[in-house]
């Protein structure tokens, strides 16, 4: 079944939508500024760097100790390059190093974030809120690194790591001839990288753990993860949030009461059909069988609706309680959620 979608989007709205803070939100408007809280951060881009040609063995083990369980991610994973124990391993990483398109990739982000306190501030403030909501979970350690455009954000229980040349910039030379499409870099920018950073990793703290989740499941578990960003973000436009520019967005608002009856009529919300729920979940330009102007991933929104009027219908239920609800079905039948 099909429905009319709203199209025009008019400069007020655009305004509108510019300032657009989750912070409306009151019970979200907490005073973080005394949970104290050690954000350590470090570089390791330049503390590989500067060792140009040479690798020896000791110079691989002291980066081995300097970043434990990091190093051996980095190399393994994210460049892939071998295990450190492998003879061949020294004049790999020195390939790496020495690969003239990764000197000038370390340039560029170094011209970007040579001076990272601006992010550090954003991260700590955004590690706050969640050491006030989480007060039992550790703080991860921050290291940033070049990727070779590999992973922007990689994780650990005690790292959460940022890949600097995935966040450098929508006018970047290189990301359109790497292949990457244009939805995805207009998110690739230094706008985006604390907002991804936490994203990373509150999404591997949280993960969906149902096998075979149908789509309201799949949903819900989006929109709590949004609602989450919402709690440890608050000043942070809902745009950047969800990585929607604010035309996609206002379409969504503009779009609600529709969006919802389509997924409604057309018996959407229990499928476990893997291509359906790709359809409304996965990265994509649009949605699919929706009218131009629609953003991808129109489930992760929708399922953030549903979740903000779970908790606003809910005013006893803490952040930790709705990241801790497993009952998808529950929520939606206590949000009460009516466009």
């Amino acid at each position: 079944m099909s429905f009319n979608f709203s199209t025009p989007i008019t400069i007020s709205i655009l305004l509108i939508a510019a300032f657009n803070f989750s912070c409306s939100d009151n019970r979200l408007d907490i005073d973080v500024s005394n949970v104290q809280v050690e954000l350590k951060i470090k570089h390791f881009e330049k503390d590989l760097f500067q060792y140009q040609s040479n690798f020896s063995p000791d110079v691989i083990q002291k980066l081995n100790a300097q970043y434990p369980n990091f190093f051996k991610a980095f190399t393994q994973n994210v460049i892939n390059i071998g295990n450190i124990e492998h003879p061949s391993f020294p004049s790999r990483l020195n390939s790496f190093v020495l690969d003239p398109d990764i000197n000038n990739i370390q340039k560029e982000a170094l011209k970007l974030y040579g001076d990272f306190s601006v992010y550090e501030a954003e991260l700590k403030n955004a590690f706050q809120y969640y050491k006030y909501y989480f007060p039992k979970k550790p703080i991860p350690e921050i290291i940033t690194y070049i990727s070779g455009f590999n992973y922007a954000v990689i994780t650990d229980d005690n790292y959460l790591g940022i890949g600097l040349d995935m966040f450098l910039g929508k006018d970047y030379h290189a990301y359109p001839q790497l292949g990457y499409p244009m939805y995805k870099i207009y998110s690739m920018t230094k706008e985006n990288l604390v907002v991804g950073a936490m994203t990373g990793w509150i999404t591997t703290e949280f993960e969906l753990t149902e096998t075979q989740a149908d789509l309201l499941t799949e949903m819900i578990h989006q929109g709590k993860i949004l609602y989450l960003l919402d709690a440890l973000m608050p000043q942070t436009e809902n745009a950047l949030k969800v990585n929607y520019t604010l035309s996609q967005l206002s379409w969504c608002e503009n779009n609600e009461e529709q969006i919802w009856f389509y997924f409604i009529d057309n018996k959407l919300l229990y499928t476990k059909e893997t291509q359906e729920i790709i359809k409304y979940m996965g990265e994509a330009p649009f949605t699919q069988g929706f009218p131009e102007g629609s953003p991808g991933r129109v489930g992760h929104w929708l399922g953030w609706q549903i979740v903000k009027a779970y908790m606003k219908n809910n005013p006893t239920i803490t952040v930790q309680q709705l990241m801790q609800e497993k009952d998808a079905q529950k929520i939606l039948n206590q949000s009460k959620y009516k466009p």
